[in-house]
């Protein structure tokens, strides 16, 4: 199993750091439309069943799988408003208004039943916040910087910490920090994990030099980067136990799904975003 994480997370970020290192804006900008597709396309994959066999359950009633359409409106309302979102030169809150009405007024007439429209509204609402606003912080740290530095700032800070809190909860975990959202995770993990986001994120400040962000900024990233990303990943758990899945897809061999791979980044990135927005690199 390990060998096979570590095989498949190899063959992933290759084409990533190529693109971050090599690509333009236009093209990064694109490729981050594709990931809130398919971070809309799981998200609504775990939520819209579970929600309709919930509702369906407490009421006797039996429901058919969710309509695939129904999928797509959501994936299609993500993606187009995280691009709404990103080009300056939109009507953005006319877009945004949109794209919240529009999943509001499908998911109370697609459904079967009256309870089922809460559902579908909230299945859909989920997807879409879930989805594309965190994405929108990390093209921000992009244009903020002016290359990927700041991107793979933050992909060092998180995946360190992800990396520092498996170990060291292993090795020393006792006392457990949430049992109700992820029984496996400790206290003891979650403090080598935030440890492990400073040592990623000092890794990365070393090798682009003292200009790249100071020391005070540092930690303050590493630190709220760090638990920020541990919430979001504990957040995701909640979603699955929810759905009653162990993981968000199948699209990475011993990995599990797109979102159990980012959901950390997803919840790090408005933060980190927001701390250099107020105190700067």
């Amino acid at each position: 199993m390990l060998k096979t994480r570590v095989i498949t997370a190899i063959v992933a970020l290759i084409p990533m750091l190529w693109l971050f290192l090599y690509g333009n804006a236009q093209l990064i900008t694109i490729f981050f439309n594709l990931l809130v597709a398919l971070s809309a396309f799981e998200m609504a994959s775990m939520v819209f069943p579970a929600l309709y066999a919930r509702f369906g359950e407490k009421k006797g009633e039996v429901f058919a799988q969710t309509p695939n359409w129904l999928l797509a409106v959501t994936i299609l309302l993500s993606a187009g408003l995280y691009a709404a979102l990103v080009f300056p030169e939109t009507q953005v809150i006319g877009y945004v208004g949109m794209a919240l009405l529009g999943a509001i007024l499908i998911g109370v007439f697609s459904a079967p039943s009256v309870d089922l429209s809460f559902a579908n509204v909230a299945a859909m609402l989920s997807s879409i916040v879930y989805s594309v606003f965190p994405w929108i912080a990390i093209i921000a740290l992009y244009r903020r910087a002016g290359d990927a530095s700041y991107v793979l700032f933050l992909c060092a800070v998180v995946w360190s910490g992800d990396t520092g809190a498996y170990f060291s909860g292993r090795s020393l975990g006792k006392h457990k920090l949430a049992p109700r959202m992820s029984p496996n995770k400790t206290w003891e993990g979650a403090i080598g994990g935030i440890i492990a986001s400073l040592v990623g994120g000092s890794l990365l400040r070393a090798y682009y030099g003292d200009a790249f962000m100071s020391i005070p900024v540092l930690i303050l990233c590493c630190v709220f980067g760090g638990i920020f990303g541990q919430l979001g990943d504990l957040t995701e758990s909640t979603f699955k136990r929810f759905a009653g899945v162990k993981d968000s897809g199948k699209i990475f061999p011993g990995h599990g799904g797109f979102l159990d791979r980012v959901d950390g980044l997803l919840f790090a990135a408005p933060v980190i975003w927001f701390i250099l927005y107020q105190f700067g690199g």
